[in-house]
């Protein structure tokens, strides 16, 4: 009788722990001077862009009618003037818009460097451009003759003041906005790691790796037993079944 040959036992691909997983990661970590040269640039030129937020807000808010009244000093020429709180209703408006296409921006140019600090950047940026940029350049424009216009008025005389802001609320609208859409474009993303481009799993630097809730594909690295779905192998021949001379 010829022996039987071996039966090789199925091998069973262990599941990868979190600490694989993490050693997987590590080849997309950035250095701290990028980082902060990330976080900070985008920050500054969010501010910058502060300036012609505040001269659109300027053109697009308008003014306030205004009279001299005398002893009264000048007080508003509407009993029920909209247009002393539509600077406010503006600058959320055009905040919002800012917000959104400053984040959107960011997501797409900044690709690889998303993250904590161009999110953080981008925030800050977007808070400092309202507060000390547009909000101040869109209420110095016309400050000037509108001074003029008070030291040289007579009673009855009227004008139309520019623009001016009433609240905080409003300054703080750009910031919020921005936090929000790229927090959603995060959570919304299936790139595995949000530093490089791609909307496809995998398309990052851990391309062709395997995701951690469902194991290491299969490849010809990996010892793989036999298939249990395939057709058992016949039987080796016995002596019986040897041809007879």
């Amino acid at each position: 009788m010829q022996p039987e040959e071996p039966v090789t036992p199925p091998v069973m691909l262990e599941r990868p722990s979190a600490e694989s997983w993490w050693w997987l990661q590590q080849g997309s970590r950035r250095s701290w001077r990028r980082t902060l040269a990330v976080g900070f640039g985008s920050a500054a030129v969010v501010t910058l862009l502060g300036a012609p937020l505040g001269l659109l807000w300027h053109t697009l808010a308008p003014g306030v009618p205004v009279i001299d009244a005398g002893e009264n000093g000048i007080v508003i020429n509407e009993p029920s003037p909209e247009q002393y709180i539509a600077a406010d209703g503006w600058l959320v408006l055009l905040g919002l818009g800012f917000g959104l296409l400053v984040a959107i921006a960011a997501w797409l140019v900044l690709r690889r460097d998303r993250g904590p600090a161009l999110l953080l950047g981008v925030v800050a940026g977007a808070g400092v451009a309202t507060n000390w940029v547009a909000v101040p350049l869109g209420e110095l424009l016309g400050k000037d003759a509108y001074e003029h216009w008070r030291a040289a008025a007579t009673q009855g005389a009227t004008y139309l003041a520019p623009p001016a802001l009433h609240s905080i609320a409003p300054t703080l609208v750009p910031a919020f906005a921005a936090a929000i859409v790229l927090t959603l474009l995060a959570g919304w993303s299936n790139d595995p790691d949000l530093d490089h481009p791609g909307a496809q799993p995998g398309y990052g630097p851990n391309h062709g790796q395997y995701d951690p809730l469902e194991g290491p594909p299969l490849s010809s690295d990996w010892p793989v037993g036999p298939d249990p779905t395939a057709a058992p192998a016949p039987p080796a021949p016995g002596p019986a079944d040897q041809p007879r001379g």
